[in-house]
């Protein structure tokens, strides 16, 4: 009995001192690192059709997953073009200076 109290204890800390750093991180966009509009719209603006082809490989790869047989070699190449265009984005970011987190 005071073994599985002590072990739920022993839990209950290690969650609480888990969440505890988690929770005093903020967010990217609240510290003022995507502070910048005007360069963070030219990015936006420059990746909008990166944006937009990644939706629609994202939404084909999605219905691939849907069927009930996998066609591997699809899905294989959807996922490469998915990691190309992620690439080219950050890429695009990494120019005008924009930090991974205001990507999204």
């Amino acid at each position: 009995m005071k073994r599985k109290i002590i072990i739920g204890i022993a839990l209950a800390m290690g969650m609480v001192a888990a969440a505890m750093p988690a929770s005093a991180a903020g967010s990217c966009r609240e510290e003022g690192k995507c502070a910048d509009k005007q360069i963070f719209q030219q990015f936006t603006q420059e990746t909008s059709g990166l944006v937009s082809a990644l939706k629609a490989k994202d939404l084909e790869l999605r219905e691939q997953y849907a069927f009930d047989r996998i066609d591997a070699s699809t899905v294989g190449e959807l996922e490469a073009e998915l990691d190309e265009l992620k690439g080219q984005i950050n890429t695009v970011g990494e120019k005008f200076g924009i930090p991974l987190c205001c990507r999204s």
